[in-house]
């Protein structure tokens, strides 16, 4: 699992050329555990965190190139959570929130390729997070 990037695609209303972009992305290995009837964490990994306090500027146009990977086994059963948010931080008022996205796949559903993540967009702010998933066959 690797994220690659946070592009702004649009500065929006925000006054300058440049997005102040701070947030989280997640990876968790997760599984049913049926003698508790819950969902259980088995492994988790950070790719990506800036709080408002750290944001990075990101001209419009540009990407913040971040290239954070993880290998994860996942085995039957299991889950891959991808989890995160986008925030942009601003000083004349209160922050926008972007969006945020999460998703599970099963063993089966893991390919190697983009993994589809919808559009951030608030107040014509844009941002695309960029991640894929490489799969790579047990011996």
């Amino acid at each position: 699992m690797t994220l690659h990037s946070i592009f702004n695609d649009n500065t929006g209303d925000d006054p300058g050329s440049e997005l102040e972009i701070f947030g989280r992305w997640d990876v968790n290995r997760l599984k049913f555990d049926p003698d508790i009837a819950e969902v259980v964490s088995l492994e988790h990994h950070n790719l990506w965190n800036r709080t408002g306090d750290n944001s990075k500027p990101i001209e419009e146009g540009d990407a913040h190139i971040i290239e954070s990977s993880v290998d994860v086994d996942l085995f039957d059963g299991e889950f891959l959570q991808i989890v995160g948010h986008v925030s942009e931080q601003d000083d004349f008022g209160p922050n926008d929130v972007l969006g945020s996205f999460e998703k599970r796949l099963n063993l089966n559903e893991v390919t190697t390729g983009l993994v589809q993540i919808p559009q951030f967009n608030e107040s014509n702010q844009r941002v695309n997070v960029k991640m894929s998933t490489r799969v790579l066959e047990s011996a």
